[in-house]
């Protein structure tokens, strides 16, 4: 019997951000390979991971039918920002999918922000959360498939796939639930905002200071209500973050004063780069 051939979505590159994360990102790349429209190729956006994470990477990518690839950056803090802006410079596709190393995605995401997408536009879509012992369960299973009905599932008809309340149900449109964990780009809109700010770093606004710089270059924003559903695995915050937390919050609240479009330390300083 002949084996089907994957469906490829030629333009899309699906990101995923990890660090130090092993069991966690292996049920990610679980969910990605039972997608319905696999992207082009997945980058793993690594900020500075050990072996571990290498050696998981290198063993699933002998299950992939699209390139996976690793783009890892030395370990020197907390630098999201950074690793992302890598992964955007070597990606191929012209539309950019971003989701973080502990979403697990269901079997029509990929193909949900594929039917999405518009130009001026970017895509932001929720998540339902999995509690802290539902999680430690999974990591031994590694299973990646969710259902509304998944026990220990917190906010499960986020899982409902509707596409026509996708057009009733609008959401937000500005600044306010910004979800880096689900979020979907044109590349030539990145560019054009100079990627995510690098000077931005420790744990938060890396993602709402960018939606910013994207309002102020006229870029709407669009919700993925009832499509692109994904899980997100339970994890503590990081601690001791008050302080860059409050830091990043004050840039982004300069960016929208001055109505500031581009990264000041963004993608430009790659460009020089083979």
């Amino acid at each position: 019997m002949a084996i089907r051939k994957p469906h490829i979505a030629p333009d899309i590159t699906l990101v995923v951000t990890t660090y130090n994360k092993p069991d966690y990102l292996e049920v990610v790349l679980r969910s990605i390979l039972r997608q319905k429209l696999l992207p082009t190729e997945v980058i793993i956006a690594d900020d500075g991971s050990t072996e571990e994470t290498r050696e998981l990477i290198d063993r699933y990518r002998q299950r992939f039918p699209v390139p996976l690839i690793h783009s890892w950056i030395p370990d020197e803090g907390f630098r999201l920002a950074k690793s992302r802006n890598m992964a955007i410079h070597r990606a191929k596709g012209d539309y950019i999918i971003f989701i973080d190393g502990d979403i697990a995605i269901s079997r029509s995401f990929v193909r949900d922000h594929q039917l999405l997408r518009e130009p001026g536009t970017f895509v932001n879509g929720g998540r339902a959360r999995l509690t802290r012992a539902a999680t430690e369960r999974r990591m031994h299973t590694h299973d990646p498939r969710f259902s509304a009905f998944t026990p220990g599932l917190l906010r499960p008809l986020t899982l409902i796939r509707l596409p026509w309340w996708h057009h009733i149900a609008k959401g937000e449109n500005g600044r306010r639930k910004i979800r880096g964990c689900n979020m979907a780009f044109w590349k030539s809109d990145l560019y054009a905002v100079n990627g995510f700010e690098e000077n931005i770093v420790g744990w938060g606004s890396e993602d709402t200071e960018l939606v910013a710089r994207l309002f102020n270059l006229g870029i709407q924003r669009k919700n993925a209500k009832g499509m692109a559903t994904c899980v997100h695995l339970w994890h503590p915050h990081p601690d001791n973050q008050t302080n860059t937390r409050t830091r990043n919050r004050e840039f982004t609240y300069a960016v929208v004063r001055e109505g500031r479009t581009r990264a000041l330390l963004g993608l430009d300083q790659y460009a020089t780069e083979e």
